[in-house]
């Protein structure tokens, strides 16, 4: 097989997690923003348990540039967090893949405020705006859409025949 076989998916999934991320509900109020996931934790999380051997923190790293220049951030700031999610997927593979699926919510919850608290404190630093909301908000949708994410991806995987899955995510949602 290819080395290359099922990397479409992945990276398929990487550019739909950045339209996700960017997408606005038009004529919708202000504190919606407040509930946007932050798909690329939840892509990359699932990315980094399910198929370690493809995806990691350096792959994650570059991916989070692309997303600061997609949305004017701080250079390297989302890199940093994307890396971080992503190695504590891979650091922790074996055991995560072992997970009930809201075992791995609580997981993702705790990587996603940790990621939340870093973005708000750097922002801070730099005279953004701080704010509680814009920590939990994206924290708590974060993890609630996980399990569809992981659904889904997982289902594609099966489907597309992903080298280097490993683990039960890797197998079946």
């Amino acid at each position: 097989m290819s080395p290359l076989h099922g990397g479409w998916l992945i990276l398929v999934s990487l550019v739909a997690a950045m339209v996700l991320a960017v997408a606005r509900v038009e004529g919708g109020p202000d504190w919606l923003a407040w509930l946007r996931p932050d798909w690329a934790v939840a892509v990359l999380f699932f990315w980094g348990v399910a198929a370690p051997s493809r995806v990691g923190p350096m792959s994650a790293w570059v991916v989070g540039l692309f997303f600061d220049v997609l949305v004017a951030g701080p250079l390297g700031l989302t890199g940093i967090c994307l890396a971080f999610a992503t190695y504590i997927a891979k650091r922790f593979e074996e055991r995560l893949s072992l997970y009930t699926v809201w075992q791995q919510v609580a997981v993702v919850f705790g990587i996603a405020a940790v990621i939340q608290l870093i973005k708000r404190t750097a922002l801070f630093l730099l005279d953004i705006e701080w704010s509680t909301w814009a920590v939990l908000g994206p924290t708590l949708t974060t993890a609630l859409v996980y399990p569809l994410v992981a659904l889904l991806l997982s289902f594609a995987a099966q489907r597309v025949h992903v080298e280097g899955l490993t683990g039960q995510l890797g197998r079946a949602p």
